[in-house]
């Protein structure tokens, strides 16, 4: 279980005696990769060349000022590198003379490089030749922070370098503790071997530093997505102040000035310490809510007094003030904690990753305290590397990897949820599909129901009525031969207007109107009534697909026998027309006859303006253009709109609208 890892799930009984042991095992597994980090770093350096001058022994000599020491009249004592000043004269101004022998005069460039702390000044043979602060300020405290030793290089003049004894003199800052580890002088080529280990450790400093930005970065905004997962942001924040921690290793210069800078340094140092903790107890589940307001608690008050210590400026080796005890004991205590929390977890639940957060807890413990040991608290009784960039490294890898398992989890889980979501999406559509195809036959059989019930009622109200109107007559004998046939054309016309009206099914009003007038013109011109055709040009309407356009056409069919019957016409218009505003199509039946008289609205027939003698099949009318979603209005006298001699006139006026309604 990650840092991501949500929900927490709960942990499950084990047996004490076994799970206690591996937990007992775990323990040794830190102090032995100390040990073996220990023995690396103490690796001897490769074999120098025989032209380089290694120092192993120098003098010591207690005196102030900035004037060489006369061996000769000085007190001395022999001092060996790597060299710590003890303790008791630390405070003291001091030189460090080593003395040499150059036998053959330097044909190039030699350079002197010293590994050291605090401030440092180099003479040769009493000419200065380096220095690492002004001569003035050699005896004051810095006032920036400097972790670890630090490297000067300078090159030698090869005329300082003549044949015979030469010495080294290095006044030695008294404001803290400095040391000097090791001093060289040769050929630079030949010097370049000594960088290479330093140059291992920064390298590793380096990618962790950059690891833990990276990382911690994408953890933050992982919880940023799921603000429901703290152990998010507790990882993130970790891992970014572990970056921020190997920052002065790489660093040229400090970000902000003295004493603001080691302010930031141990504050973050302080929150990191119960970050781990804080992300430990969020991986040891069950949660412990005690251990994690301990770690809130020493992250504010251990904030407060390392910030004073930081901004007063109080040494981390000067154990005559409770500071320095505060500072080592209060981490030691929040590392323990996480450690003990992370082997009880183990204990209770044996699990890989379990094994794996305890290794590592226990390991960043034991590397901090022999590091604080041997750096702080007896500086000098081992040539100390700086390892806890390795305890830094491992925990970034171990995130990073936890990481790396929950999403690769999440990925999987998205990819079964994706793949049960399109099989049940594809046995839903093919419900949906056959329910569909279910309601589409029913449908189709319902439109076949309602159009063969709409092809009857026309077969019946048309064809029908002359059929029976003929046998009728010609029954009783009233219809002589040629009144029969013509009977029988009037029959035939019928049908082929009923046809007509069924071919045109895409709404093509031009169409409907041709046939129109290609089945009635004869009738009409048989009456004596002549057909105007003024038809525009004008787009199918969607009112008239289908079924539509038999509506249209038997109510224009009823407005000519109406005009045949009653108007007393000898001149009858069709016309069809965009309005202004080009959202209806006008189509227009005008006759130049005697006219009407507009039957007054009642509530059986509440439309006004409709011919007092029309009757049945004006109501019929009216009923079509309503299933149309048509407006049908008769207006009379109509002489203004189709002048003629024959009376003031009528027009049957249908408007279609062009839009489906």
């Amino acid at each position: 279980m990650g840092p991501a890892s949500i929900p927490p799930q709960p942990d499950t009984p084990a047996a004490p005696s076994p799970a206690w042991g591996l937990a007992l095992l775990v323990c040794l597994v830190p102090l032995l990769l100390t040990l073996v980090l220990h023995l690396v770093s103490q690796r001897p350096p490769p074999p120098l060349d025989p032209a380089v001058i290694s120092f192993s022994q120098g003098l010591l000599v207690q005196q102030g000022g900035l004037e060489v020491p006369d061996l000769a009249q000085a007190p001395v004592q022999p001092a060996a590198l790597p060299m710590h000043t003890p303790r008791a004269v630390s405070r003291q101004p001091s030189w460090l003379v080593l003395p040499f022998e150059v036998t053959d005069q330097p044909q190039g460039a030699w350079v002197l490089q010293l590994v050291y702390r605090r401030h440092l000044l180099v003479y040769l043979d009493g000419q200065l030749l380096a220095q690492s602060v002004q001569p003035e300020m050699v005896d004051q405290r810095s006032p920036e922070l400097k972790l670890g030793s630090q490297i000067l290089r300078v090159n030698v003049p090869p005329s300082w370098l003549a044949p015979g004894r030469h010495e080294l003199q290095l006044r030695l800052g008294a404001a803290e503790l400095p040391s000097v580890t090791s001093v060289h002088l040769g050929p630079a080529a030949a010097l370049d071997a000594l960088q290479r280990g330093r140059g291992w450790w920064n390298g590793l400093r380096t990618a962790t530093a950059v690891g833990a930005l990276v990382v911690g970065l994408f953890l933050v905004g992982v919880w940023r997505a799921h603000r429901d997962a703290q152990s998010y942001a507790l990882a993130g924040a970790h891992l970014l102040l572990l970056a921020l921690l190997l920052s002065p290793y790489l660093l040229q210069q400090q970000l902000l000035p003295s004493p603001w800078w080691r302010m930031l340094l141990d504050i973050s140092d302080v929150f990191a310490k119960a970050l781990l903790l804080a992300t430990v107890v969020r991986l040891a589940r069950p949660l412990d809510d005690w251990a994690m307001r301990w770690a809130w608690a020493y992250a504010c008050v251990g904030a407060l007094i390392d910030g004073a210590a930081a901004a007063l400026d109080l040494p981390w080796n000067d154990f005559s003030q409770p500071w320095a005890w505060w500072a080592l004991g209060s981490r030691l205590a929040v590392l323990g904690l996480a450690t003990a929390l992370a082997l009880r977890a183990l204990a209770r639940q044996p699990r890989f990753d379990r094994v794996a957060t305890a290794a590592l807890v226990g390991l960043s413990l034991c590397i901090w305290a022999y590091v604080s040991f041997f750096a702080l608290v007896m500086p000098g009784a081992l040539n100390v590397v700086d390892l806890n960039v390795v305890a830094h490294a491992a925990w970034v890898l171990w995130m990073g990897s936890l990481l790396y398992q929950h999403f690769v989890r999440s990925a999987q889980r998205q990819r079964e949820m994706r793949l049960e979501a399109d099989a049940a999406l594809a046995q839903r559509t093919r419900e949906l599909q056959a329910s569909f195809a279910a309601l589409q036959a029913s449908e189709n059989q319902r439109l076949a129901a309602a159009e063969r019930e709409r092809l009857l009622q026309e077969m019946h109200d048309g064809l029908g009525s002359q059929l029976m109107t003929a046998k009728m007559n010609a029954q009783t004998g009233l219809l002589s031969g040629s009144e029969m046939a013509s009977a029988l054309d009037s029959c035939i016309q019928e049908m082929r207007l009923t046809v007509d009206t069924l071919s045109v099914a895409d709404g093509d009003l031009g169409l409907l109107l041709a046939s129109v007038r290609h089945r009635a013109e004869p009738g009409l011109r048989a009456a004596g009534l002549t057909l105007a055709w003024q038809v525009a040009e004008a787009p199918c309407l969607p009112v008239l697909e289908g079924s539509g356009g038999r509506e249209l056409v038997r109510m224009l069919q009823e407005g000519m026998n109406n005009i045949l019957h009653h108007a007393q016409a000898t001149r009858v218009t069709l016309k069809s027309e965009a309005t202004a505003d080009g959202r209806h199509i006008v189509v227009s039946l005008t006759d130049n006859g005697c006219g009407f008289t507009p039957a007054a609205a009642t509530p059986e027939d509440p439309q006004p303006g409709r011919p007092a003698s029309g009757g049945r099949g004006c109501r019929n009318m009216q009923l079509r253009a309503e299933r149309l979603g048509a407006q049908l209005t008769w207006h009379s006298p109509a002489s203004a709109r189709a002048p003629g001699p024959g009376g003031p006139g009528t027009e049957l006026r249908i408007l279609l609208p062009v839009a489906q309604p």
